[in-house]
């Protein structure tokens, strides 16, 4: 059986910090240390050999019992990173706490387990970690007997902290509620940024509904109310109605902000409430108030409470993503092709980390940027990480614009021959999808006419009758989310007037529509 990578994939995961903290706590440690050689060379290795493993440490005695070392090592790392832990986060912090009371409790020491009781439960109070609390009531119940019995004076009785317990049942019940409402919007979120149909539509409002039947509308804690605030900033945005999306994500914001302890029980979604954010001032127009915000979302980046790094992943995509798309917004394709190496170094350090939700975004935003400064083989390189990837059911509207980018981008590199090809492959794709969109029809239309016609002497008028033809169906609120996409106006204005797509964008006055 081929070795795991497992504990390679730890060590070279490991932040700067997270070595230092390491080392820092295998020093005090006495005699000698054969994990720390093996982490020492395992940290090095481009990729984990363990023939190689063997051949360098082959006169050292551990070597003989490796897999005993591996785990020792495994042991010392986790360890550390537990211990990091504890002091940067709060729910383990409090778990520590618990565990150090129970020791108290067995050394009959009451009235020490009192007061470390009473300071922990406040700390699980103020960050909402509801079976923290029940496991402290637990605690608490057991500690009134035993001061009874000492005719110490009780804080709370048995009763009132049953009552205690059954509010936080309720707490737990109705924030549950708004986890599974959360579950289904990202459900729907990661098959579809934008509703594209009345039955998109549709599916939203059946999900909300139902999380109003169990709740009636009502939060029981300030998690919940976050929780609430998100999914109606998801379902709106999800609807295309930006202005209750913009709304529900800055009071969510604020709330948070307002009371930061709650901020690390929720990371990901205070992160994504600002990228939701910095999308609305870009369909504003508002571009000084996005670039502000997405300074404020990378310098999350140097908080330790988002040290860990599913969050700098988090922030990584959120802000270089939303960046890209504000320049592209405005035609500054050329600025937004500077971040592109960020964005790459990014990718080749975390893009096996990255779900493929947040990859499908980064390689169009990709191909975008670099289709507005004209350098259409790089941007047939990022297009085709999307669509020769198998994602099933995941950003389908996203994959579907990149079928019709794709046709776009060979045009352009005068790929004739691929061409009739590819149509035909794009065609046969469209037709075989459930949902059918007018613009996709329409767009292959002309297209054909244009690309495969060879009728030169008449492709402005062509050109122009594509333009019209997309305006009519285009005020269709539903048909006209593809353009969230791909700023398929520009492009045709680009050809009628022979300007670059990015000049044409600007001419129509930083308009993405």
């Amino acid at each position: 059986m081929k070795p795991s990578n497992q504990l390679y994939d730890l060590i070279v995961s490991l932040t700067p910090e997270e070595e230092k903290n390491f080392n820092t706590l295998s020093s005090l440690q006495q005699g000698d240390k054969n994990y720390l050689k093996l982490f020492n060379y395992i940290k090095q290795m481009d990729a984990y050999d363990e023939d190689l493993v063997k051949e360098h440490f082959k006169k050292e005695t551990f070597i003989k019992h490796l897999a005993s070392e591996k785990n020792q090592l495994l042991h010392h790392i986790l360890r550390s990173l537990r211990l990091q832990r504890q002091e940067t986060i709060a729910s383990a912090n409090i778990d520590e706490r618990i565990k150090n009371i129970r020791i108290l409790f067995s050394k009959s020491l009451y009235k020490q387990s009192r007061k470390q009781l009473s300071i922990v439960k406040k700390m699980a109070y103020d960050h909402e970690l509801f079976y923290s609390i029940l496991e402290i009531i637990e605690l608490e119940k057991l500690l009134i007997d035993m001061e009874a019995h000492f005719g110490e004076i009780n804080y709370k009785t048995i009763d009132e902290l049953i009552d205690e317990e059954n509010s936080i049942f309720n707490k737990i019940e109705n924030y549950a509620a708004y986890e599974v409402l959360m579950a289904k919007l990202t459900g729907i979120s990661a098959k579809l940024m934008i509703a594209r149909n009345k039955e998109d539509i549709d599916d939203v409002t059946r999900v909300m509904n139902e999380t109003k039947k169990v709740t009636g509308g009502k939060t029981l804690s300030a998690k919940a109310r976050i929780l609430s605030l998100y999914t109606i900033g998801l379902s709106s945005r999800l609807q295309n109605d930006i202005e209750n999306m913009y709304e529900a994500f800055t009071e969510m914001v604020v709330e948070l902000e307002n009371k930061p302890e709650l901020i690390s029980e929720v990371p990901k979604y205070y992160i994504a409430a600002h990228g939701f954010i910095i999308r609305y001032f870009a369909i504003k127009k508002q571009y000084n108030d996005g670039f502000k915000m997405i300074d404020k979302l990378k310098s999350l980046s140097l908080n330790e409470m988002f040290k860990a790094t599913d969050l700098q992943i988090s922030i990584f995509t959120h802000s270089y993503i939303t960046e890209m798309l504000l320049y592209a917004y405005i035609g500054q394709h050329d600025k937004a092709k500077n971040i592109i190496p960020i964005v790459i170094k990014g990718l080749d350090k975390h893009e096996s980390k990255i779900n493929n939700e947040d990859l499908v975004r980064i390689y169009h935003t990709i191909t975008m940027v670099y289709f507005g400064v004209d350098e259409y083989s790089k941007a047939l390189h990022w297009i085709n990480r999307i669509i020769n990837t198998n994602y099933d059911e995941l950003r389908q509207d996203t994959i579907r614009i990149s079928k019709l980018m794709n046709l776009i981008i060979h045009f352009e590199l005068g790929n004739e021959d691929l061409l009739p090809y590819i149509f035909k492959s794009t065609v046969r794709f469209i037709s075989n999808q459930e949902k059918q969109y007018k613009f996709e029809s329409v767009f292959l239309d002309y297209f054909k006419k244009i690309a495969l016609s060879k009728r030169d002497s008449k492709q402005k008028e062509t050109y122009i009758k594509f333009k019209d033809e997309l305006q009519k169906v285009f005020s269709d609120k539903y048909e006209k989310n593809a353009l969230e996409f791909f700023n398929f106006y520009a492009w045709l204005d680009s050809k009628i007037h022979n300007i670059t797509f990015a000049d044409a964008i600007k001419i129509r006055k930083q308009n993405m529509y």
